[in-house]
């Protein structure tokens, strides 16, 4: 696979991820508290984290100032993160087809699924539109988003593997895994979310339906817009649909909108 395609598809395998795990060295207080420093060794810590994502594909967390985890970051910020596919798409990962081993029911391997690894460091974000962005992937968040022991971080990548199958093992680097063309998104996400979920939601429907095969006819709604795709809720349900071709601005979403229900309206 050519190193741009396999560079894209670990993206979005990210930025579909609603969820992940966070490691991190656990702290000398954290030890002490414990009563385990006689182990004189680095501990990793590991916990589970929900997941948001910038414009460029950086990861956000909402860590409360309380956890073990954000204490530990307090001492050491570099840590690492792990995203597992969590809706099985065929076109970016084949199944592997076992012809030695057949099961009698329908089980999956989860050591089939991709996952990928990021090794960077996590610092303090102040930006409200990070925030919104974890909220409206979250709903549920807005409940304790603003207590004060609450605080969004952004992840900052220096690398990533991917493990996502035969001959799909892969070491990135930062800008492999990051998407530099985010003008205009920042200032019209917003806007253009809330006219696509108030005036186009036969557009939004036909999407998860038609593009998705998603069983829900209706009540869809886009939740976050970035430049390579977007994600849609319906209840419980979230799912990503990847643009047709990665955008250079934000001026270039109504076209592609147009262009994605002209191709679902055709199947």
């Amino acid at each position: 696979m050519e190193n741009k395609n396999i560079n894209f598809i670990s993206r979005q395998l990210m930025r579909s991820s609603t969820k992940g795990y966070l490691s991190t060295e656990f702290c000398k207080k954290n030890q002490e508290k414990v009563k385990i420093t006689h182990l004189k060794k680095p501990i990793p810590f590991s916990s589970f984290i929900m997941t948001a994502f910038d414009y460029d594909g950086s990861p956000l967390l909402l860590l409360s100032e309380l956890s073990e985890h954000t204490k530990n970051l307090k001492d050491n910020n570099i840590a690492s993160l792990m995203f597992y596919e969590e809706v099985k798409n065929e076109n970016f990962f084949p199944s592997f087809n076992n012809k030695r081993i057949r099961f009698e029911c329908s089980y999956e391997d989860p050591m089939s699924r991709p996952r990928l690894t990021l090794l960077g460091n996590l610092e303090i974000s102040s930006s409200i539109n990070h925030k919104k962005r974890f909220i409206s992937r979250h709903p549920a968040s807005k409940l304790y988003a603003n207590f004060a022991d609450m605080k969004m971080y952004k992840f900052n990548i220096i690398k990533g593997h991917l493990t996502g199958g035969f001959a799909m093992v892969k070491w990135f680097e930062k800008d492999d895994l990051m998407y530099k063309n985010t003008n205009g998104f920042e200032k019209d996400e917003l806007g253009v979310m809330q006219h696509m979920n108030e005036e186009h939601q036969i557009s939004i429907n036909l999407y998860a339906n038609k593009l998705l095969n998603e069983e829900k006819k209706s009540n869809w709604s886009i939740t976050g817009i970035d430049p390579e795709g977007f994600d849609i809720r319906n209840g419980k349900n979230l799912n990503r649909l990847n643009f047709q071709k990665s955008l250079k601005n934000s001026k270039q979403l109504r076209k592609e909108f147009v262009l994605l229900h002209k191709k679902a309206s055709s199947i």
